[in-house]
């Protein structure tokens, strides 16, 4: 079964319209959703805002349903000066910025036991890179892609001094408030996981009004890129099947 996460109502919302949904299940006042999309089992979740509803939710999908994979999709803040609405980006690695042990000599984001980042599912990388070139062609003409790092911290940033020492200090391309939490709690239960993120809005004063005029077209690119993806992985896994061949989701 593959998890498919968002923080928002709205960043869910077009995979609940589309699945088929089998059951409803309800833990720690969040909502899980199971069912069938792009003929692969899945179960949907919104999860709220923040890094400790990221790691609840996250832990409950991960104890209470067989998940090979879990995709964390929505919406994320530029760092990037070239970066502009509607770019999408494909994590490989996630960071807690605001985790702070640096009195005790270790860098930002250091966590005592893993390190500072939490590397990403190398086949899952490439396989939202290519679902991405299905849905926007490779022309130039529609949104970039960008492969790169993603920090995560409990707050909406909108200071721009701070968007440029996160850049700086992690070599990140977006941030948000979810996916490292979502990550170390993955990585810790040894279950593959991708971040997919589609930028909302590129910082200042201007960022939050610029996260809610583009949050609907933002969460229809993430949906459509997330959807393909799932039909990639489908057809892989009925490929190994006519062949007799057993293979896990995106081996």
């Amino acid at each position: 079964m593959i998890g498919i996460m968002g923080a928002m109502a709205e960043e869910v919302a077009l995979f609940r319209q589309e699945m088929k949904v089998t059951s409803e299940h309800q833990f720690a006042g969040m909502d899980y959703i199971v069912g069938e999309l792009c003929n692969e089992q899945i179960v949907l979740l919104q999860s709220g805002i923040g890094k400790v509803k990221a790691t609840m939710g996250t832990q409950i999908m991960i104890d209470r349903f067989d998940v090979d994979l879990i995709i964390f999709t929505g919406l994320a803040g530029a760092l990037m000066p070239n970066m502009s609405q509607g770019d999408f980006v494909v994590s490989n690695n996630v960071v807690q910025y605001d985790f702070d042990l640096t009195a005790f000599g270790r860098r930002h984001g250091e966590l005592p036991d893993v390190g500072r980042m939490i590397e990403v599912d190398g086949d899952l990388v490439k396989f939202a890179c290519y679902a991405f070139e299905d849905v926007f062609g490779s022309s130039g003409d529609g949104p970039n892609l960008f492969v790169g790092a993603v920090c995560s911290g409990d707050k909406f940033v909108t200071d721009t001094r701070k968007i440029s020492w996160l850049q700086r200090e992690f070599g990140a391309v977006a941030t948000e408030m979810e996916g490292a939490a979502f990550g170390y709690t993955c990585y810790l239960n040894g279950v593959r996981l991708v971040l997919m993120r589609t930028i909302s809005d590129t910082g200042g004063d201007q960022a939050a009004g610029d996260f809610k005029d583009y949050l609907k077209v933002a969460c229809n690119n993430s949906f459509q890129v997330v959807k393909t993806m799932l039909e990639i992985i489908s057809y892989r896994n009925d490929g190994a099947k006519a062949l007799g061949v057993h293979q896990q989701s995106t081996s």
